[in-house]
């Protein structure tokens, strides 16, 4: 029997979910493969119905495909769901870890600029006042090393973007945007400094929102490339295999 681990209070189903989908994308279940329900059920203890509902949901994210006569297998990765936040996790804990980064960031240049522009043509004082809001939280969270509450905060600044913006789609895109701000949880940013820089350049934005700045998209990409910048450097030690040490405040901008 195989120890499912998943974080305290997790439905078994959800548990199957994420033990497969990682196994899936870490490719130690390689493309292709065949993925037996009976020999599943046995490994990991669980039921036909719990296995059932996990396979349609990695089904639903393209990772398994079932077939008459063939049976259910790994699909290609070129039919996985590359916007789903789980699938997105799941490869920021593989290999993958760096080229998933910097996707995710490449992503967030081609969209965050013109959502910002976007929100500053039609963001109320109500508006500004929550982006406002998270990054006062930012600083408060800075102050106290509190990595949690300053990525939740970050989290919030960045999908009021999106959903202010008025685009229906970006508004779709905060899943991943959230997973992408909360990767950072997992990287080592010593330099208090640039992530006070990074704060700034927050203020900056929207002080050019609400004054309705034509330099808004220039600054929502300093403010992304300077985050990118700052997560290149953490992510060094992670790509030579050695994890970063230490005990400081993981934060970027």
């Amino acid at each position: 029997m195989r120890d499912i681990d998943s974080p305290s209070g997790d439905r078994l189903y959800d548990r199957v979910v994420e033990h497969l989908g990682k196994e899936i994308v870490t490719g130690r279940i390689p493309p292709g493969a065949a993925v037996s329900p009976e020999r599943l059920a046995d490994e990991l203890q669980v039921s036909r119905p719990v296995l059932r509902e996990a396979f349609r949901t990695l089904q639903s994210q393209g990772l398994l495909v079932a077939r008459p006569k063939v049976g259910t297998r790994v699909a290609d990765p070129a039919t996985w769901n590359y916007l789903d936040p789980r699938v997105i996790a799941w490869r920021l804990a593989s290999s993958l870890r760096n080229e998933q980064m910097a996707e995710l960031y490449a992503m967030r240049l081609a969209v965050e600029p013109l959502a910002a522009k976007l929100t500053a043509e039609r963001a109320t004082p109500h508006d500004v006042a929550r982006l406002t809001t998270a990054i006062d939280a930012m600083y408060v969270a800075l102050d106290e090393r509190d990595l949690h509450s300053f990525t939740a905060a970050d989290i919030d600044f960045h999908v009021a973007l999106l959903t202010v913006s008025g685009n229906k789609m970006f508004a779709c895109l905060s899943g991943v945007i959230t997973t992408a701000v909360r990767a950072r949880e997992t990287l080592l940013f010593p330099l208090v400094e640039a992530t006070r820089r990074g704060l700034l350049l927050h203020r900056q934005l929207v002080q050019a929102i609400m004054t309705g700045d034509t330099d808004v998209e220039h600054l929502s990409r300093q403010l992304i490339i300077g985050a990118q910048h700052e997560a290149e450097r953490a992510l060094g030690p992670w790509g030579a295999g050695t994890e970063p040490a230490g005990t400081d405040l993981h934060v970027a901008h």
